[in-house]
């Protein structure tokens, strides 16, 4: 038990982690001089709202999980009010989004990923919470994207030194990896396969995403590495324990290529960089969801034959994105309606 509580407190130091490192890494996708204090604010209201929902209802999970799932509903508020600060949304709206779309959509996903208890007797795996953090924010940037895409003033997006951005991946990396192994709640044999597993995924990351750089725009670029380090992480967050080394490296190509693709293609037709939000982890989320589904040690339809694991994964990343981007949709259009946007100058 003492050891669970230990992993649970640096569980919450690898977050925090990957918190301020994307906090650099992708304040590209905000308009220059977008104050930080905004971020925080959004991370705060995330992580409070969670606890305030423990508190209240007292759902049926581990004690130790309470605090690191916390500081993940301040990673899934962040990267879910990008695209709306992106488009200008100004603080007091950026704020009430993350609360609201904190409440209806991460707090249920949540549950659902650290349960395992779904709507019509489904019963997703998903260790990690890849639902509630990718998925369920990757799809709020999809429903903010379309019904306000194309009204949004054209920002002027923010710069970040090549080295700040190097230092902000490197920390990422290490503290995605070190959620995967904090989220088993305890050092055993199953902890070199998780942290293997993690370098492997990120390192498929990167292959897949080269490579279709490559075949597409014939280039290869510091950028594109560091998409293939996310895009790998985000697809084997689901059920890092549960891969062989191999099946993570291929987990991370499929994952990483298929945001490749999507990426690419999108923000090629709008020149919005934040449809890299959708790519990264929405699509390599849902790609990794579903591939734990076949490749799962002892689990997986290659394993099993069975196809019901499967199944599940498919209609949760469905039910939970077609939810999360519906209630962004709603929230930004009151947003727009309400003209909570910043000058056009910002």
């Amino acid at each position: 038990m003492g050891q669970g509580w230990g992993l649970a407190a640096l569980s919450v130091i690898a977050i925090a982690v990957m918190i301020a490192a994307i906090m650099v890494v992708y304040s590209r996708m905000l308009p220059a001089g977008a104050p930080i204090g905004v971020s925080l604010a959004c991370v705060a209201v995330g992580t409070v709202t969670w606890l305030a929902v423990t508190i209240i209802l007292r759902p049926a999970l581990p004690a130790e999980l309470v605090a690191p799932i916390a500081a993940l509903g301040g990673l899934a508020a962040l990267l879910a009010t990008i695209v709306p600060r992106a488009f200008g949304a100004g603080a007091p709206g950026s704020v009430a989004f993350a609360a609201i779309w904190s409440v209806l959509v991460f707090v249920p996903v949540a549950w659902l990923s650290f349960s395992g208890l779904g709507p019509f007797g489904v019963r997703p795996i998903d260790q990690g919470g890849s639902l509630a953090i990718n998925v369920a924010a990757g799809a709020a940037a999809v429903g903010v994207l379309v019904s306000g895409g194309a009204g949004a003033p054209p920002l002027r997006p923010s710069a970040v030194p090549r080295g700040f951005a190097t230092v902000g991946v490197i920390l990422l990396t290490l503290g995605w990896i070190g959620w995967l192994v904090g989220a088993e709640l305890a050092i055993d044999d199953l902890t070199p396969g998780i942290l293997i597993n993690g370098a492997f995924a990120a390192g498929g990351g990167v292959v897949g995403w080269l490579v279709v750089q490559r075949i597409r725009h014939q280039s290869t670029t510091l950028s594109a590495v560091a998409a293939g380090i996310v895009s790998g992480l985000v697809g084997v967050s689901a059920g890092a324990p549960m891969y062989g080394a191999p099946a993570a490296f291929v987990v991370g190509i499929i994952a990483s290529a298929s945001a490749c693709l999507f990426t690419l293609r999108r923000v090629g037709d709008t020149r919005r960089q934040q449809w890299f939000i959708v790519g990264s982890h929405l699509i390599a989320g849902a790609v990794g969801l579903v591939a734990l589904g076949l490749f799962a040690n002892d689990l997986g339809f290659l394993f099993t034959g069975q196809y019901v694991f499967v199944r599940d994964q498919v209609i949760c990343c469905i039910l939970v994105a077609g939810w999360s981007m519906g209630v962004a949709a709603l929230l930004w259009l009151v947003l727009r309606r309400r003209g909570d946007r910043m000058p056009r100058s910002a």
